[in-house]
């Protein structure tokens, strides 16, 4: 469990660490899209620029009350409290229905970020992003394989700077879906997703007793991940993949994922691009904050473990 938390902790920060042409609606996703107006269409490809992020949880109660806490106003964990004494009986009812019967994956939406900003500059990316406990910048360099993360408490003066290299940065990296273990529809179903033309291809495990397991903190109790759905833009470039929760192995750039853990729960994650802006980036844009002290991850593991747990917790 240790290092499941910590490897889920840490590939977090490396996500935030998320399409129908002509205005036609040609799938279900609009239930769950994050756009209210249609954006028009762009052939350009995405070289350089900025990238929106926004993570959801369709369907749950308790993400949505999560996703209304504002970092910049400190003290997430008074936000928090001051909105469940807010609650209906009603709504108080839902959200332990949902608590009991989801679980350990309860622990997922603590960590997801509920603002994330992307800049990238050819296979450079910088990813700067607030979760409900925690702020997090990550900077990645594919080229060179290396990355250094910053994370911060929200309610504490608790931080930490990691860098990972070579090793260490496959095993950052390292949280593929096994396409293997999966059936896998290519759908003739299109959408929009912030400017570009995007096709939904979908994932449905095959057998979960037999598939390959992972550490990964974006998986289920199960260790695997039952149904996923993804939208992919010729126009984006499949380097970025490597940066989202999940990677999966699609030969265009994937902009939206929608996760489903677990065969009888509901819940879900939606990970998804609410806009892209091509533009030159800064270098103070590319710039992370960075401690005197920095750990390697590769040699560090288990400091690594212990200090993020008291960012993520505030301990």
């Amino acid at each position: 469990m240790f290092k499941l938390l910590t490897v889920a902790i840490l590939l977090t920060s490396m996500t935030a660490c998320n399409q129908n042409p002509s205005g036609k609606k040609t799938s279900d996703a609009k239930e769950t899209s994050l756009a209210t107006t249609e954006v028009k269409e762009t052939n350009t490809p995405f070289k350089e620029g900025v990238i929106n992020i926004k993570i959801t949880t369709p369907g749950s109660a308790i993400g949505e009350l999560f996703q209304k806490i504002d970092p910049s106003k400190g003290n997430t964990s008074k936000q928090m409290k001051e909105m469940a004494e807010k609650l209906s009986a009603k709504d108080k009812a839902l959200i332990e229905a949902q608590g009991q019967k989801n679980g350990m994956l309860n622990l997922a939406i603590l960590m997801l970020p509920v603002k994330s900003i992307l800049y990238v500059k050819g296979n450079q990316a910088t990813a700067k992003f607030d979760a409900v406990t925690f702020h997090g910048e990550n900077y990645v360099d594919a080229d060179k394989e290396t990355g250094i993360v910053y994370a911060k408490s929200q309610n504490s003066a608790n931080d930490i700077t990691i860098r990972y290299t070579g090793d260490s940065f496959t095993k950052m990296n390292t949280n593929e879906l096994n396409s293997k273990d999966y059936d896998i529809v290519n759908t003739t179903e299109t959408e929009n997703v912030a400017g570009y033309a995007c096709k939904k291809a979908e994932y449905t495990l095959k057998n979960a007793a037999k598939a390959q397991k992972t550490e990964s903190g974006v998986t289920g109790p199960s260790g695997t991940v039952y149904k996923i759905d993804v939208w992919t833009s010729e126009q984006m470039p499949k380097s970025l993949n490597f940066l989202h929760p999940l990677y999966v192995k699609e030969n265009a750039g994937i902009m939206k994922l929608l996760i489903q853990y677990e065969k009888n729960s509901d819940f879900k994650v939606l990970y998804e691009f609410s806009s892209v802006e091509s533009r030159p980036v800064t270098a103070a844009e590319m710039a992370i904050k960075q401690n005197k002290k920095v750990y390697d991850f590769g040699k560090d593991q288990m400091t690594v473990g212990m200090k993020m747990l008291g960012v993520v917790f505030g301990m």
